[in-house]
């Protein structure tokens, strides 16, 4: 089983894009300044869950 990216996906929910996104390059950097634990943990959350939404998202893509 291959994973085709499907850029229809991405283009259709740009809210959620951009969310993940931004959440990703945080996380990627945020431990420069050191933040409080909990905000990363509710970032961290909100990646896992756009994470999950993109996971179904591009596997009802692949699978009509």
């Amino acid at each position: 089983m291959t994973f085709k990216f499907d850029k229809q996906v991405v283009i259709a929910n740009p809210i959620h894009t951009s969310v993940f996104i931004v959440l990703f390059l945080l996380l990627t950097f945020l431990p420069l300044i050191r933040p409080p634990v909990i905000l990363c943990l509710l970032l961290l959350g909100g990646l896992v869950y756009l994470s999950m939404f993109f996971g179904v998202k591009f596997h009802r893509a692949d699978n009509p």
